[in-house]
C-alpha cells in the first residue's frame, strides 16, 4: 500500500492577530522584551513602536549602559497611556532621572503610574507634579515615599479612580489631602503603610471599594461613603472604627481584635444591604447575634475565649463557613443554605448533642475527631440525612486508624448519601453509592427509627471506593480493602457490587 507523506505547513498564528491584540500581548512584557520582539517581522517592530503601555525594569540597578537614555528618548518619542516602573534606586542618579520622566509622562497626560521599588535600596520620594496630573485615573505604589514637601500644597487629580499604596511610607495629612483632592475615586487600598496614625474619610460619594490591611500605627478610621459596595478592614492592634452612611455596602470583611457585641450589633444594623459578611480574629466578642435578610454568605472564624454564644437569623443565607476552637452554643435560621464548611481548630470539643444537632446545617466537615461515640448515634437522629454529597477533610492523616469506624459515623450522620470524600493532607479517598429497592419488612428497622425514609442498609445495592494515596503501601491497602468489604457486606441487605480502586489492587 502506497502511504503519501503528509506535508505539514508551520502556520504563524500569533502574527495573524489584529493589531490591538498584538498591543495587548506586548503591554505586558518589560520594554527589554518587547525591543527583542522586533527581529521577528517589520510588523513586529511598528507593534513595538505604538504601544500605549511602557514596563520599564531596573531592578536592583541591572541595566545595561545607555539604558535610561534609551527609557529617555522611548517615553518621549510616543504616546505613554501606562507606565510601569521597578527600580531599586541603587544609583545615585536614579531618582533623578524616574523624577525627570514621570513630570514627563505627566505632562503628556499620562493615565497609570505603577512604582515599585524593590525590597531594598533608597525609598523614592514622589514627585510634587504627579499631585496636579488632569489625566491620571491609577496610581500605585509600592515601598515609596508619599510626603507634602510643603503644607499649603493642594492636590488636584479630577480623574484619578483608582489609588493602590502598599508599604509606604506617609501621614494623616497627605493621605487626607489625598482623597479629598480626588473626586471621582472609586477603589482605594492601603496595605501595611507607615506613619498613619488616622484615616478619616468624609463625602466618598463614588467610593465603590476600600481596602485597609495591617497599617502599622493605624489607630483610627472613619468612613463616610454612600455608595459603598465593599469594605475591607484587617488590623493586628486596636482600632477604632466607624462606618457612616454606608447603608449600599454589600461585602464586609472585618479582623479587628477589639470589635465588641455592641459595635457589630450597632453597624451591622446599619446595613440593610450586606450579602456577604466576614469575621475573622474578633477576640473579645461574646455573644455574636446576626440577624440579616439580605446576607446570602457568611465567614466566621471565632477563636476568643470570651465568646459563650453564636446566634444567626439569616433566612436567604446561601453559603456559610464556620471555624471555631470550642463547642459553643449555636443557633441558625438559614431555610435558603445549599453550602455549608465546618471547621474544628484545637482544642477539640468533644461530641454531644449541641454539636451533632450542629452538623444538620453542614455538608461540608473539616475536624480532627470524626468519630462519635456509638451511645450518642442510638439515642439521637442523624442530622444530616438530606444531604446526598458529603465531604469531610480531616486534620490529620486516617492511615493506620479504624477506617471502618470513621466510614461509620459518617454513614450515620448522612445515612443515604450518593458520594462520600474523606480528605487529609496525605490520603483521598472516594465513596460512589448506588441504591436499589429495598426489601420491604414489617415493622422499621431499629437502625432507622429516627428517620423518615430507609438508611443505607436496606437499599444500597454497589459501591466503588477510589483512592488516591501515593504513600502508602501495598499490604496496609490491601488491609484497609478486605475491613471495608466485610463492613459492607455484614451489614447491608441487597449489596450486589463492592469495588476498591487503586494502583494494582481492585
Amino acid at each position: 500500500m502506497d502511504h503519501k507523506k503528509k506535508k505539514y505547513i508551520a502556520v504563524d498564528r500569533i502574527s495573524e492577530l489584529p493589531d490591538p491584540l498584538l498591543q495587548e500581548i506586548l503591554s505586558f512584557l518589560p520594554i527589554n522584551q518587547v525591543v527583542q520582539s522586533t527581529i521577528l517581522s517589520k510588523r513586529w517592530k511598528h507593534m513595538s513602536t505604538s504601544i500605549p503601555v511602557f514596563f520599564y525594569s531596573g531592578y536592583f540597578g541591572f541595566y545595561p549602559s545607555g539604558y535610561c537614555n534609551f527609557v529617555e528618548k522611548t517615553i518621549r518619542s510616543r504616546s505613554i497611556k501606562k507606565f510601569i516602573l521597578a527600580d531599586s534606586m541603587y544609583k545615585p542618579n536614579s531618582a533623578s532621572n524616574v523624577d525627570r520622566w514621570i513630570s514627563f509622562l505627566v505632562k503628556n497626560d499620562v493615565e497609570e503610574l505603577d512604582l515599585f521599588r524593590g525590597l531594598s535600596g533608597r525609598i523614592y520620594q514622589l514627585p510634587q507634579s504627579v499631585f496636579d496630573s488632569k489625566s491620571l485615573t491609577v496610581l500605585t505604589l509600592d515601598w515609596c515615599k508619599l510626603h507634602l514637601t510643603c503644607g499649603d500644597i493642594n492636590i488636584n487629580l479630577p480623574s484619578l479612580r483608582k489609588l493602590f499604596l502598599r508599604d509606604v511610607s506617609t501621614d494623616d495629612q497627605t493621605i487626607h489631602k489625598l482623597v479629598v483632592g480626588c473626586p471621582v475615586i472609586q477603589d482605594m487600598r492601603f496595605h501595611w503603610c507607615r506613619e498613619l496614625k488616622s484615616m478619616k474619610f468624609e463625602g466618598l460619594t463614588n467610593a465603590k471599594s476600600i481596602v485597609v490591611e495591617y497599617n502599622h500605627g493605624l489607630e483610627i478610621i472613619e468612613l463616610e461613603a454612600s455608595n459603598l459596595y465593599s469594605l475591607l478592614i484587617h488590623h493586628h492592634k486596636r482600632c477604632e472604627i466607624k462606618l457612616v452612611s454606608c447603608n449600599n455596602l454589600k461585602r464586609l470583611s472585618l479582623r479587628v481584635p477589639n470589635t465588641t457585641d455592641k459595635w457589630f450589633h450597632d453597624h451591622l444594623s446599619q446595613l440593610p444591604k450586606i450579602e456577604f459578611l466576614e469575621i475573622d480574629d474578633c477576640y473579645i466578642l461574646e455573644r455574636l447575634k446576626i440577624s440579616s435578610h439580605s446576607l446570602k454568605t457568611l465567614n466566621l472564624a471565632l477563636s476568643g475565649i470570651t465568646l459563650v454564644e453564636v446566634d444567626i437569623d439569616t433566612p436567604n443565607l446561601c453559603k456559610l463557613a464556620y471555624r471555631c476552637s470550642a463547642s459553643i452554643p449555636f443557633s441558625l435560621n438559614a431555610l435558603a443554605l445549599s453550602e455549608a464548611t465546618y471547621h474544628e481548630m484545637t482544642p477539640i470539643a468533644p461530641w454531644n448533642v449541641e454539636k451533632i444537632d450542629f452538623l444538620a446545617n453542614l455538608e461540608f466537615l473539616y475536624v480532627k475527631d470524626m468519630y462519635i461515640p456509638k451511645k450518642l448515634r442510638e439515642t439521637l437522629p442523624s442530622p444530616s440525612y438530606k444531604v446526598k454529597q458529603l465531604n469531610v477533610k480531616l486534620t490529620e492523616s486516617f492511615i493506620g486508624l479504624e477506617i471502618v469506624e470513621l466510614v461509620d459515623s459518617l454513614l450515620w450522620i448522612s445515612p443515604l448519601p450518593e458520594i462520600m470524600l474523606i480528605e487529609s493532607f496525605r490520603e483521598t479517598i472516594s465513596f460512589k453509592f448506588f441504591y436499589g429497592k429495598p426489601i420491604l419488612k414489617v415493622g422499621k428497622p431499629s437502625c432507622c427509627e429516627f428517620l423518615p425514609v430507609l438508611c443505607w442498609r436496606h437499599c444500597l445495592k454497589s459501591v466503588m471506593i477510589e483512592n488516591f494515596w501515593g504513600t502508602v503501601d501495598g499490604q496496609t491497602l490491601k488491609a484497609v480493602k478486605e475491613s471495608l468489604e466485610k463492613y459492607f457486606h455484614e451489614n447491608t441487605e441487597i449489596l450486589e457490587s463492592f469495588q476498591f480502586l487503586y494502583g494494582n489492587i481492585a
